[in-house]
């Protein structure tokens, strides 16, 4: 007879409670009992914790004609609150937020050219300091940190981070001679807006989901049977880095054809600007414009039926959509999520993946769509990294 972990099946039932009054909620315990098929014993003694820990609320439900009105169960959305900071090679984003994922604050701080771990972990110090200014400090459920490099989590140190041209940076310990008032959990920008997507964008109620950054690289987050993979050193997803043409570009990584080098935001403003060189015929125009301005000339003009515009993100559509199919070939997922920076193209850039993906992906083909969270999905998933841990810190009880 095969033997039981009581212990890893009572986690999986209070998550999946947990999940339940998260995606369902306001939702009665009967009812959970009904949709998750645990006892009503089972489910009243996980909701006991779930509310002891502050994760859920108890609220009146709406009138009955007959009988009281039932107690439903809803996430907390006051009184305790995960915030969340991402870092980018241009700025520093934080932001407050309550439980249901709902944004209640937001600071920025642009940075210079100075890309100095210090100098940037000193204005992630600032941003927090900013965000728990009207905060108690039990209020305060912990700070996530989204990194775009690669990391050891449980040192707290980002070992490479090519945009930043850091390498080997302890974050977790310069943080904490400032930020000694609540935990810190860090976290790659891409498993972060994996996250995110799950609990509180488009991923919401899907098990098996892809995420798939594309910003000035590219990078992928996996979440299968409900749960972020990270492979076996926290290295999964470098997707950018998988090899799409034999002897083709180098990419700054040092290999030579890597589908990052054919996709990006910098492949599409470096195309642009070579075409406009070349005295190419597009309406595009990028006079006194700085990147992110010039990313959205790029794709108003595109929209308007610009066909030099579009000819490139057909082209740029079918080298992802060729990497897209690999790894849905490989995972056979319910949903491919887009975000990053060239998820604002939308269907310009999505409708030539879509296509490829037909073609050379086994169905049934999942549908690709551009990020619900939009610009916020990594900060979200930042702050959604600490729900998480915390959870799971109350899980073993």
């Amino acid at each position: 007879m095969r033997s039981i972990n009581i212990k890893k099946m009572r986690e999986s039932n209070i998550s999946l409670v947990l999940n339940t009054i998260r995606t369902r909620g306001p939702i009665s315990r009967y009812d959970i009992s009904k949709i998750t098929n645990l006892s009503p014993s089972a489910v009243s003694s996980i909701v006991e914790v779930l509310l002891d820990s502050g994760f859920v609320k108890e609220t009146p439900a709406k009138e009955t004609k007959v009988g009281r009105r039932p107690i439903e169960l809803s996430m907390n959305d006051s009184n305790i609150y995960p915030l969340g900071i991402e870092i980018e090679n241009d700025r520093v984003t934080g932001i407050v937020m309550n439980l249901r994922g709902e944004i209640l604050r937001k600071e920025v701080i642009f940075l210079n050219s100075n890309l100095e771990y210090t100098n940037i972990l000193n204005k992630v110090v600032e941003v927090y300091k900013r965000l728990k200014k009207d905060l108690k400090p039990d209020e305060i459920m912990g700070l996530g940190i989204a990194v775009p490099g690669s990391l050891d989590r449980k040192n707290g140190v980002c070992i490479f981070a090519p945009n930043l041209f850091w390498r080997n940076i302890p974050i977790k310990s310069y943080l904490s001679q400032y930020i000694y008032d609540t935990q810190i959990f860090l976290e790659h920008i891409t498993k972060a807006a994996t996250l995110g997507e799950l609990w509180f964008g488009a991923g919401i109620g899907k098990e098996n989901i892809i995420c798939v950054r594309v910003g000035s690289g590219i990078s992928a987050g996996f979440v299968i049977n409900g749960s972020l993979y990270r492979g076996f050193s926290d290295r999964a997803g470098e997707f950018g880095h998988t090899v799409i043409e034999r002897n083709g570009k180098k990419c700054r990584c040092g290999n030579y054809g890597c589908l990052e080098t054919y996709v990006s935001t910098q492949v599409l403003i470096d195309k642009v600007l070579d075409g406009l060189k070349n005295r190419a015929y597009t309406q595009v125009s990028i006079e006194e414009k700085n990147r992110e301005e010039l990313l959205e000339e790029i794709i108003r003009t595109g929209r308007s039926g610009d066909r030099f515009i579009l000819n490139i993100f057909e082209e740029m559509g079918e080298y992802l959509g060729i990497g897209i199919a690999n790894l849905v070939n490989i995972f056979n997922p319910e949903l491919v999520i887009i975000a990053g920076g060239l998820s604002k193209a939308g269907d310009l850039l999505l409708n030539p993946v879509r296509h490829t993906l037909k073609l050379h992906a086994f169905p049934p083909i999942p549908d690709v769509i551009p990020s619900k969270l939009g610009e916020y999905t990594c900060v979200v998933g930042a702050a959604t990294c600490v729900i998480e841990n915390k959870f799971s810190q109350i899980i073993s009880y």
